[in-house]
């Protein structure tokens, strides 16, 4: 087992490797930034977007392997209450806004507890526009064939959070192959209708597909034909069941995922081209699959949702588990 760290100027990279899975880690953004695990040979490649640069990585915009807070998603009209945030998607916010954690330089320290390999980044938030200041911690373990992802949040008065992880997946190994290789099955019987904003009207309808079977991407497609961009809200949870399963035909290669959050946005890139380099490809469409397990969007508009309100001086922590198979 090993910790590496490669620092920059404000630039700290930080790679964990426990024999099963080698994956590396940015401030900027507290981010997920590649990571190695095994297909049914064995062999070891990484199954993340990621960008070819550093230098990219720190120019990105759409939120590779980002930490996205303190709240992800969308927020109708930028308000709470009478607290108006940075309207950056129309006339909404978006992902924390144009000062949100994913554009931050997060304080770094390592730990190395034998069989737990982890990196911990802190950063306290003053200038998000969100009441605070919010002290946020996300800390990364590596436990055998599980990367733990744990998110915890504190402020001095009532605020929101709602953070994410925004990894985009492609199990194929080095992104040789597109999505429609995949399979995916999500514990779900009940999709948000959005409008034309991608904003819940407050309606939920079953999913198009029965995702709570497996179900080839190449099937996803011909339902969804603009793609995926929606909320699925996990059935009732079940601490010993996964709530999502991706997998990949030709690799063997097989993610878990294991979470308390109320459900997911799944984002399959379609119609995403863009003039940068991932695993040493352009940005195409359904290239990957971002994964982004989260409370509902715009929750704070909607009476009877989980609320994702913060109270003064209480401590949250939200944990989600990747399990490499």
């Amino acid at each position: 087992m090993r910790i590496k760290e490669q620092k920059d100027g404000k630039l700290n990279v930080i790679t964990l490797e426990n024999g099963v899975i080698t994956a590396s880690f940015v401030n900027y953004g507290a981010r997920m930034h590649t990571l190695y695990a095994p297909d049914k040979k064995g062999k070891k490649e990484n199954v993340l977007l990621s960008f070819d640069s550093l230098e990219a990585l720190q120019a990105d915009t759409s939120f590779f392997g980002a930490t996205v807070g303190p709240v992800a998603g969308r927020i109708r009209q930028a308000r709470w209450g009478e607290l108006c945030l940075d309207k950056n998607n129309g006339d909404h916010h978006i992902h924390g806004g144009d000062n949100g954690w994913s554009y931050r330089y997060w304080e770094t320290q390592v730990e190395d507890e034998g069989e737990i390999l982890s990196v911990i980044f802190t950063l306290h938030d003053d200038s998000s526009g969100y009441p605070g200041p919010i002290d946020a911690r996300v800390v990364y373990r590596l436990i055998g064939n599980c990367l733990e992802m744990e998110i915890t949040g504190s402020s001095e008065r009532l605020t929101l959070f709602n953070p994410t992880s925004h990894t985009y997946f492609n199990l194929s190994g080095d992104g040789k192959r597109d999505l429609d290789s995949h399979i995916l099955q999500v514990q779900s019987h009940q999709q948000l209708i959005l409008d034309e904003d991608k904003l819940p009207t407050g309606e939920s309808i079953l999913p198009k597909l029965d995702v709570a079977y497996p179900q080839d991407f190449n099937d996803i497609f011909q339902v969804y034909p603009q793609g995926l961009d929606d909320y699925f809200v996990f059935d009732k949870k079940n601490e010993a069941t996964e709530q999502l399963v991706l997998s990949e035909k030709i690799s063997g290669r097989q993610l878990e995922i294991v979470t308390e959050r109320q459900g997911v946005v799944l984002f399959s890139t379609t119609g995403f081209d863009a003039d940068i380099q991932l695993n040493g490809r352009k940005m195409h469409s359904n290239y990957g699959l971002a994964i982004e397990p989260q409370e509902a969007p715009d929750s704070v508009h909607f009476d009877g949702w989980p609320s994702i309100e913060l109270s003064a001086n209480e401590e949250k922590k939200l944990t989600t588990r990747y399990y490499f198979n």
